[in-house]
């Protein structure tokens, strides 16, 4: 969502105008992984962040933990500004939000047992208590394990099992916001229910705000509240799940909603909002207009000249799209509108 969505005492993160550039330098060709990307996390929520590869995405969310820094904007935890320059101020940081890589055996030490691992995260960040032990056998069993696993090394677990442990090294330093970066799509299908679950629980529990991160929109609708639909480094529709989802303003986001598997064989899925013919553009094939213009079927000639602001059209609905915009700006003088972009238009 959008800082305007809420109050200010709802906001925990607010992440404003980032821009993150790679490249540009000695002759290299520049990249714009990101570009004036503005959303709000709300206390207790959880936002989606949905896209296909490539969009910024993961560009995202290490510049929400502190692992990179914005080449410009800034980033707002309960109020205050985040410089995560230096190593004290990233430590600090990292109490406040914690990052779930989409791979855990990448991302746990293979030379560590569970315990090891997790007792190591409260020795680093000075919370070792009388008994740490205990801690590390609560924080096992606060995400399905037993205190068998204690001495396993990360080879010895399942997929699963070991995005539980990464799930508990998360949760050891007692953080307010979860960074997912596309927990499940790493692990079985049978087991991807299995931790939606436990990250439910998790937030009921523990009152966590979620950064939900994926390209599979079965799972984000079953655990978050709003959504960001991002493409090309940019954020083009924002809002609420059932308005996101129901009433899809953005060509783009009509054709990821088309894309969401359907139980029925005789469902017919439409291919207007992507275009018959639209091929992939890269990040540096777009230099004005609206990013998504090579690619959609409603394209106009204002949408090549003028890349279209983010624009609220109701209340905690935003979109990026001349065509959407238009159409919401004649919706309440003209009831015979489509709600779409992608409608039957005089």
């Amino acid at each position: 969502m959008l800082e305007g969505s809420f109050t200010v005492v709802d906001i925990v993160l607010r992440a404003h105008d980032l821009v993150k550039v790679y490249g540009g330098r000695r002759g290299q060709s520049q990249v714009d992984a990101l570009s004036d990307v503005s959303i709000a996390l709300e206390k207790g929520k959880t936002l989606g962040i949905v896209g296909e590869s490539g969009c910024g995405k993961s560009t995202l969310a290490r510049l929400l933990v502190g692992l990179e820094a914005p080449s410009s904007g800034t980033i707002e935890i309960n109020g205050h500004l985040v410089q995560a320059n230096e190593h004290s101020a990233r430590r600090a940081l990292a109490r406040k939000i914690q990052l779930v890589f989409q791979d855990p055996f990448s991302s746990l030490d293979p030379r560590m047992t569970v315990e090891k691992a997790l007792a190591e995260v409260l020795k680093v960040h000075s919370l070792q208590t009388n008994d740490a032990v205990a801690r590390i056998a609560e924080l096992m069993a606060m995400v399905g394990l037993t205190a068998r696993f204690a001495s396993r090394y990360p080879h010895e677990l399942s997929g699963g099992q070991a995005q539980r442990v990464a799930i508990a090294r998360a949760l050891a330093v007692e953080p307010q916001i979860l960074v997912l970066d596309e927990p499940t799509s790493a692990l079985d299908v049978s087991v991807r229910a299995e931790i939606i679950n436990l990250l439910v629980r998790i937030q009921d529990e523990l009152k966590l705000s979620y950064f939900f991160i994926s390209h599979d929109l079965s799972m984000v609708r079953h655990i978050s509240d709003d959504i960001a639909v991002m493409y090309l480094g940019r954020v083009v529709e924002t809002g609420r799940y059932d308005q996101v989802f129901s009433t899809p303003l953005h060509p783009y986001t009509s054709a990821l909603a088309d894309a969401i598997p359907v139980p029925d064989p005789e469902h017919e899925r439409s291919r207007q909002a992507s275009g018959s013919d639209a091929v992939q553009v890269q990040v540096d094939q777009v230099t004005r207009g609206c990013p998504y213009a090579p690619r959609c079927a409603l394209v106009e000639p204002a949408c090549r000249e003028t890349a279209p602001a983010l624009t609220e059209t109701s209340d905690g609905h935003f979109v990026s799209c001349h065509v959407a915009l238009r159409v919401a700006s004649r919706r309440p003088t003209d009831p015979t509108m489509s709600d779409a972009p992608g409608g039957d238009e005089p």
